[in-house]
């Protein structure tokens, strides 16, 4: 069988308009994805480590760890207190969310 090529952004749009809730599942991990990968850049260019994150939280370093990675979703509570280790909290302005340095 000859192979054909694929256009993965026509791909997308074809599986979204099958599955409406797949864009909103998109936009939410893609959203995850971005916030815990920007506390990570920050946490490394502070050069707090994952131990220091775990002394200031309550949280296992392994916790911390598995946290980091972009196929685990932690808590809402687990990752309050990650984000607080690093001294940062959510500032609620107008309906907009924002991270402010504490």
């Amino acid at each position: 069988m000859p192979f054909h090529k694929v256009d993965p952004e026509e791909e997308i749009k074809k599986s979204i308009e099958r599955y409406p809730g797949l864009e909103i599942y998109m936009k939410q991990v893609d959203t995850q994805y971005k916030l815990i990968k920007s506390l990570v850049e920050f946490r490394k260019s502070t050069g707090i480590t994952q131990e220091e994150v775990a002394e200031r939280s309550g949280l296992t370093q392994q916790m911390v760890s598995r946290m980091e990675k972009v196929d685990y979703s932690p808590t809402l509570e687990s990752f309050l207190k990650y984000m607080l280790a690093l001294g940062l909290e959510v500032k609620i302005e107008e309906n907009i969310f924002m991270l402010h340095r504490r």
